[in-house]
């Protein structure tokens, strides 16, 4: 049988497509325009007539990579960050203005494209800065993940980062809540991201955010990083609860709501690394504090193993997330946080699901996540097998963005 309706057709030892079987091998994807026409066993695909060939040896095709938590906008913990202000005091002072925030996230999001993350889910930013770096990622003018994007952080007065210049939109009681809500969606989010300490919220604060979110049609992400912010945010119905180490009850009522947990492994080993370096310090009261700090940290680990270990027994859906910023976490790291699930006991094939398939179904995005004809052609490459040696992850030799080779042996023009 041949086929006209693929211009270019990638070629590969192997090929996992996100759905959880097993790994094809030889594995092909055949691409028109800006959707995958064929995918699966290069043996079984019919030819395509006047389709350009790539052959890349020794890799692994598999679907674009979902990063479900980052902040391309943060800026704070960089060494020289200053107020978020307009007044330049010296001419050749780094003074972190729109415009310069913007710059930083759209490199940074460049390093995440070139990593292989395709979609990225921007979970909190600096006033309206991200709907303009996104509409520049979607006009071509800077290159980047496809973006969705919650705007500001909702949180109540004095909540979780209301310190932090232009992140949070500060709301009080149900009717408030409702009405940050509606400003968010307003501004241009995509879906609305809230953020629980402990008990910052009221739980009919929460209900209510997330309901007039749903009534619009809308996604619903909640920080929640001590309990029983957990146990709250899940009662509300949010759709994906971020940090934080569940309970085995809270764990089962995840599961019977369809809510998917984003936990958030390589950060949490980011915190412990730096109280180490900090438990150094030549200053004894710094390094008194961040020992204290490094236990508690250990004790949050141990906390989050248990979690793991239950919610993978449960059926859990975990989707991956790095909580990149500025100042922690590489916003090339998806590979490093694959891996951490892995250590956590996923299987090499759910922590990749877990940035592919998992993470669309979370968010209901169903053109992403998968490699299947009709899907929009979201596809990458990495050299060497990653059931075998995660670390293959690192390798990505090719990617490919809605049918565009941003990254690989396609000279640019030609795909």
């Amino acid at each position: 049988m041949v086929e006209s309706n693929a211009s270019l057709i990638l070629r590969a030892p192997r090929l996992i497509d996100g759905l959880g079987g097993p790994m094809v091998s030889p594995g092909l994807v055949a691409v028109g325009e800006d959707k995958i026409v064929y995918a699966g066993p290069a043996a079984e695909a019919p030819q395509f007539a006047g389709a350009r060939t790539v052959d890349l040896p020794g890799a692994c095709l598999l679907p674009g990579l979902i990063d479900m938590h980052v902040h391309p906008t943060y800026y704070w913990e960089q060494h020289d960050s200053a107020p978020y202000t307009y007044e330049h005091e010296f001419e050749d002072a780094l003074v972190y203005s729109p415009v310069m925030i913007a710059m930083l996230a759209a490199a940074n999001l460049a390093r995440a494209l070139m990593a292989g993350v395709t979609t990225a889910r921007d979970v909190g930013s600096v006033d309206d800065i991200m709907f303009d770096v996104r509409r520049g990622v979607r006009k071509g003018f800077i290159p980047g993940p496809k973006l969705y994007v919650a705007g500001r952080l909702i949180v109540p007065t004095a909540g979780h980062v209301h310190y932090l210049p232009g992140l949070a939109n500060q709301a009080d009681g149900p009717d408030g809540f409702r009405k940050a809500v509606r400003q968010e969606f307003r501004a241009g989010a995509d879906f609305i991201k809230l953020a629980n300490n402990c008990q910052d919220l009221t739980q009919e604060e929460l209900n209510a955010a997330v309901d007039e979110a749903h009534r619009q049609g809308k996604r619903v992400a909640c920080h929640t990083s001590r309990p029983p912010s957990q146990r709250m945010a899940i009662e509300a119905g949010v759709d994906t609860f971020e940090h934080g180490t569940p309970t085995p009850e809270e764990i089962d009522l995840a599961v019977k709501k369809g809510i998917a947990w984003t936990p958030t492994l390589n950060i949490t080993q980011e915190y412990l690394n730096r109280c180490e370096r900090q438990a150094k310090d030549a200053d004894p009261a710094r390094a008194k504090i961040a020992r204290q700090e490094r236990a508690e940290n250990l004790q949050h680990i141990e906390g989050k193993h248990a979690s793991m270990e239950y919610a993978l027994k449960a059926g859990l859906r975990m989707v991956a997330g790095t909580d990149s910023y500025m100042g922690e976490v590489r916003f090339d790291a998806l590979a490093d946080e694959i891996r951490w699930l892995a250590e956590y006991g996923c299987t090499p094939m759910q922590a990749i699901q877990a940035a592919t398939s998992h993470a669309a179904e979370a968010m209901g995005w169903s053109d992403i996540g998968v490699l299947r004809p009709g899907k929009l052609a979201d596809v990458i490459a990495v050299d060497g097998d990653p059931l075998a040696d995660l670390r293959a992850m690192d390798r990505v030799r090719l990617v490919m963005r809605e049918g565009k080779v941003v990254k690989g042996p396609v000279p640019e023009g030609e795909n």
